[in-house]
Parts: C-alpha cells; sequence; structure tokens
C-alpha cells in the first residue's frame, strides 16, 4: 500500500486511474466473498413486464374461483327472490308457431331460381333473368315476413323464421350474381353456363353465403364429434332460455318499474342499476349464442357437408377498433357484403367509405326487418343501432393497436346492446306496437328529465 501511495503521489494523472483501479479491485473481492454464499445477478421482478417468464396462472385461477362464488351468490339470492321461473310450456307452445312451415316454404324460392337458370342459360336478355332472381330472393323474405305479420307466432319462432329468411334471400342474390358471372365468362369461350341442382342444394346446405361451383371437401363425416357437438349445442341453447328467463326479464321488469314512479333522480340511478344487471347476463347469452351458432351450429353443418373451409370468424375478441370487429365475427355474412356489395360498387368508382356506408345500410335495414315482427315495433331502433356503429367505427380509430381501444370495444358491446334490450323489452311487456307513439314520448321525456335532474343535483 505505501508503495501504492508513492507512485500515486508521483503522478497526478495516474493518481485517479490507479484509486479507481484500487477501488474496483476491492469491490471484486467483496462480490466474490459474498457469492460464495449469496448470488446476485441482474434480473427483474416477477410482475415486471420485463420478466421473460410471466405467469399468473395461480391470479387467474382466483379470478375464476371469485367470478364463480359470486354468481353463485347471485343464482342463490335470485332463486330466494323469485323462485324458478322458467316454464317449458313456452318453449312446447312454439312448435305449434306457422313459423315451420314459413321456414320450410322457402325451399320453393330455392327451386323457382334453380328453374330460372334453364332460360337463363341460353345467354338472351340477361338482365331480365337477373331482375327475376332478385325479385325471388326479395319473395323469400318480403313472403315469410308479411305472413308472421298478419297471422303472429312467437318472438323465437318469429326471430327463427326471419333468420333462415335472410340467410335463403342472400344465398339466393349471390346464386343468381355468381352464376350470371359464370354465364358472361362462358360465352366469351362460346360455352354455356348452368348450374346443376345438386351445385345449388349443396350450397344450400353448406354454411357459407357465397355460391361457387366447387368447394374444399374434407374426407370423411366424424359422427361421434358431430353427436358430441349437437349435445353441446342443445345445453347450451338450454342455458341461453334459462338465463333469459330467469335473470335478464326479471331485471327489465325491475329497470321499467323506476320510471312509472316519476321520481326523476332515482330514475336516473335505478336506470342505471337496473342496466348494470342486464348487462352481465345479457352478455353472457351473447357470447354463448356467439359459440353456439358461428362455432358449434355452423361446424356441424359443414361436418355433415364435408365443407372443408371452416374460417366462420377470426379473433374479433382482440379488436381494438369497433371496425375490426366487424370484419371478423362474422365472417359469413361479412364475405358476401364484400362480394357482392362493396366490390361491384368500388369497381363503378365508388369510394371505400360510401361503400361501406351502403353495407351498413343494408344491415341496418335487415336488422330492423328481422326484430320488428317478433316485437311488433317499428321505432327503427334495431336501425338506429347499427347506424350508430359508423361513427363509433371512426371515433375509435384512434384507438387503433392500443389496450385501451380493447377495453373501449368490451364497454361498447357490454352496455350498448342492454340499452337496446331495455327499448324493445320495455315495448313488449306493456304491449307497445307500431310506430312512435305518446307512451314513446312519455319514456324518453321522463329519461332525459332524469338524467338533467341527477346531473344538475351533481353540479
Amino acid at each position: 500500500n505505501s508503495m501504492v501511495a508513492a507512485e500515486i503521489l508521483s503522478s497526478p494523472e495516474k493518481k485517479s486511474e490507479d484509486i479507481g483501479n484500487h477501488a474496483q479491485a476491492q469491490i471484486q473481492t467483496r462480490e466474490v466473498r459474498t457469492d460464495s454464499v449469496v448470488k446476485f445477478r441482474t434480473r427483474p421482478s416477477m410482475m415486471s413486464s420485463e420478466h421473460p417468464e410471466n405467469n399468473y396462472r395461480g391470479f387467474v385461477n382466483v379470478l375464476i374461483i371469485l367470478l364463480v362464488c359470486g354468481n353463485l351468490r347471485i343464482i342463490i339470492q335470485n332463486l330466494h327472490k323469485y323462485g324458478l321461473l322458467v316454464d317449458l310450456s313456452a318453449v312446447s307452445s312454439m312448435i305449434h308457431d306457422p313459423w315451420f312451415i314459413y321456414t320450410l316454404g322457402i325451399n320453393a324460392n330455392f327451386i323457382i331460381a334453380y328453374l330460372l337458370e334453364y332460360p337463363a342459360s341460353t345467354g338472351r336478355w340477361p338482365g331480365l333473368f337477373l331482375t327475376l332472381h332478385l325479385l325471388n330472393a326479395v319473395s323469400s323474405f318480403g313472403i315469410p315476413w308479411a305472413g308472421l305479420w298478419y297471422l303472429g307466432a312467437s318472438p323465437g319462432g318469429c326471430l327463427l323464421t326471419l333468420v333462415f329468411a335472410t340467410v335463403g334471400m342472400m344465398k339466393i342474390v349471390s346464386f343468381a350474381l355468381v352464376s350470371h358471372e359464370l354465364r358472361r365468362l362462358a360465352a366469351t369461350k362460346d360455352q354455356r353456363f348452368r348450374a346443376s341442382l345438386g351445385q345449388l342444394y349443396y350450397f344450400v346446405g353448406a354454411p357459407t353465403l357465397v355460391f361457387s361451383v366447387a368447394y374444399p371437401r374434407s374426407e370423411r363425416v366424424r359422427k361421434k364429434w358431430v353427436v358430441r357437438r349437437v349435445v353441446e349445442f342443445i345445453g347450451i341453447w338450454g342455458a341461453i332460455y334459462f338465463i333469459g328467463v330467469q335473470y335478464i326479464s326479471p331485471g327489465l321488469r325491475n329497470t321499467l318499474r323506476p320510471l312509472e314512479m316519476r321520481e326523476p333522480l332515482w330514475d336516473a340511478i335505478f336506470v342505471a342499476e337496473g342496466l348494470l344487471k342486464i348487462a352481465v347476463p345479457n352478455f353472457i347469452v351473447w357470447i354463448l349464442g356467439f359459440y353456439s351458432i358461428f362455432h358449434l351450429y355452423l361446424n356441424i353443418l359443414a361436418e355433415l357437408m364435408r365443407f372443408g373451409d371452416r374460417e366462420f370468424y377470426r379473433d374479433w375478441w382482440n379488436s381494438t377498433t369497433v371496425g375490426f370487429f366487424w370484419r371478423t365475427w362474422n365472417l359469413p355474412v361479412h364475405t358476401w357484403m364484400v362480394a357482392h356489395v362493396y366490390l361491384p360498387l368500388t369497381h363503378r368508382r365508388w369510394s371505400k367509405r360510401s361503400a361501406s356506408l351502403v353495407i351498413f345500410l343494408l344491415s341496418a335495414v335487415l336488422h330492423e326487418l328481422i326484430v320488428s315482427i317478433p316485437f311488433r315495433n317499428f321505432k327503427l331502433l334495431a336501425f338506429g343501432g347499427m347506424m350508430a356503429q359508423v361513427p363509433l367505427i371512426q371515433a375509435t380509430e384512434r384507438f387503433k393497436s392500443t389496450q385501451m381501444g380493447n377495453v373501449i370495444f368490451w364497454l361498447s358491446i357490454m352496455l350498448g346492446q342492454p340499452m337496446i334490450v331495455l327499448l324493445y323489452g320495455r315495448d313488449h311487456v306493456k304491449g307497445l306496437c307500431g310506430p312512435w307513439n305518446e307512451a314513446d314520448t312519455a319514456f324518453w321525456t321522463a329519461l332525459l328529465s332524469a338524467a338533467k335532474t341527477n346531473t344538475t343535483a351533481q353540479s
């Protein structure tokens, strides 16, 4: 040490360097001695985002347990308060409704579409036969719609019939447009095209809305797999019916009752509470409905028809914009809209935004027509809800590819739908049919007055 000190004093420049080396040597010596007992190294905390092995499975299990316990408490409380509300006679009565006849009657429109192809295959008057095809497609939806309106049926039967009628109409339109295009291409080669009856009815049964003369096919039908999926499908729809009757219906009644009390401040509070009560079971029904239709039902059809292309949806649950959700959650309808509405319009020099607006307008009209008959409601609520998606899409674009965007998407799904359910449920419970009336004016006046009074009280 005395020699080191002497060298440091003799060379000022070397002084600082030697002091640093000497201190580093001491630190290294201490680390070596410490390493013999405890090993230290650079590493982040387990909950830090920098940790390479983040695993929160235990927390997920705890959240699942909390979710089960919370919902179990709600189930016990609901049964204690209301008893068992499920009535299977309502399901059996739906069997006697005329909806089944109208659903089978759509088959006549497919036969007409096939018969129209005989004279159309000659290539003469293509515009005339295309018009006849489109009229046939509209009648496949219009006749059941008008029949259910005049003869009446249960809401469930009406919805089922009109959904199948909408599918039939879209299939006939696709069959007509694709056949028209294939005839035009065949004419350039001095050939004729006419779809066979087998091709048409395979398309009718296949889980797709766009016609083609050939589809990718699977090798065989897995019978045991089909049986399991059918049992699962029936069980899920039983759960949907139970949740709707046992939880959503009482929630609707409890939410509508405060509006009759004419106490604006409490109206807003109780309505908000009722919407939140409806939101959870409504969301569960919506998720179960999506899974049962787009995963189970369409895959069952695909398996029975040996239909190979089974991408009926994409990862819409990761949506960070509302636009991404509408493009990915219902691929059969989205594909039909793109093939027969969007692309024809953009090829005619329409802007992409205008073509997208036409798609939402068409979708809004179909939603309104499907919902109006079961609930006898012509107040354009479904139409307005669909058209409201257009500005919502623009508003959520700024949150694209962000965590906040996904949160906003889920909130729009979970809180937007209960309001529509509340409005339709209110009319159905009170028997308010037809267009806008004085009761609607009184309802919205009370609701807006409640919101205004609540805001004034808070300020």
